[in-house]
């Protein structure tokens, strides 16, 4: 696979919950843009919807995306939402594999799947 450009189903599981969704990514050299979004379920509360805009970069299979900016969809009242850090290899089955962190020490582990049309 050359570009990693396109839709990728997503999901991630970082421990006391699971975001599921998609990513839509534009690769230009080996330069990452693009938006995750998912559904955010936590355990025993109520789930939410996330849209992070990510930029980052694609290289020697491997992609590291940051948040730039998110948008919290779907929510009674808005509150801090921290960006997340998202590293993965580009497997031989082309899924993303790979884990998550953000500022204040929150981990997961995702897995991207190509969506084709």
């Amino acid at each position: 696979m050359n570009t990693i450009s396109g839709r990728w189903h997503f999901k991630e599981d970082f421990g006391f919950g699971i975001d599921e969704g998609f990513a839509e990514l534009e690769q230009h050299e080996e330069t990452v843009t693009g938006v995750v979004v998912y559904t955010e379920k936590i355990d025993e509360e109520t789930p939410f919807r996330v849209e992070q805009f990510v930029k980052g970069t694609f290289k020697d299979r491997k992609l590291i995306i940051t948040g730039t900016k998110v948008n919290l969809l779907d929510v009674e009242k808005q509150f801090e939402y921290n960006l997340d850090t998202w590293e993965g290899e580009l497997n031989r089955n082309n899924q993303i594999v790979g884990h998550s962190y953000d500022n204040h020490d929150c981990f997961g582990v995702f897995v991207m799947e190509k969506i084709e049309y």
